[in-house]
């Protein structure tokens, strides 16, 4: 097995490490088990319900923007078994980052409102769309991780999660928030252009 498939499989493994984690401190944004919440971000909170039936998260970047993204990597498609959602992870091997989106059609956005998640959740609002970014409470070198949920419309959330595995490539938690907001961003963008 060359370096680059050795590589590939080890950021495969850490992505289905973090996912099968589920509710413990290690994997943030996802949803700690409690009653559905009473409430949901109405849809008088966003532009307008964007419903992203039919999107694969394999296409939501060109190639431009993989380039941009510093991706190295084919887009690698997955069944996230958490969120039961399509996820794609792009990924580059030189530098062990992935960025991961996820097309969940089952979620409402409220499900990552601070309370509801391990780590440290924020509001945000990504092209006029209202959700979470959420981020571990304690720095845990060399896995660092920053998530961005965005309720697109009711019951439907566009997530992204960007990963950094390794001290030689350490990156400050600033800019691993910055890299997941900005694979959603163009992301969220390319479905409103289709739309």
């Amino acid at each position: 097995m060359n370096v680059r498939h050795l590589s590939g499989a080890i950021i495969t493994l850490v992505m289905a490490a973090v996912a099968a984690a589920g509710c413990t401190n290690t994997h943030i944004g996802t949803a700690v088990p409690q009653p559905i919440p009473s409430t949901t971000t109405s849809s008088a909170d966003r532009p307008r319900e964007l419903k992203i039936d039919g999107f694969k998260s394999c296409e939501l970047l060109s190639e431009a923007q993989q380039a941009e993204l510093q991706i190295n990597q084919p887009p690698h498609q997955r069944e996230d078994p958490i969120f039961n959602s399509d996820t794609c992870n792009f990924n580059n091997h030189t530098t062990s980052t992935t960025l991961g989106l996820y097309v969940m059609l089952k979620h409402d956005v409220s499900h990552f409102a601070p309370g509801n998640v391990n780590g440290v959740a924020r509001a945000v609002r990504i092209l006029g769309f209202p959700g979470f970014e959420v981020r571990p409470e304690v720095d845990e070198p060399p896995l660092q991780q920053c998530a961005v949920n965005i309720g697109v419309s009711t019951g439907q959330v566009l997530r992204s999660q960007y990963i950094t595995l390794g001290e030689k490539h350490a990156l400050p938690q600033e800019e691993v928030c910055r890299r997941a907001t900005r694979g959603l961003e163009l992301a969220l963008g390319n479905i409103l252009a289709k739309k």
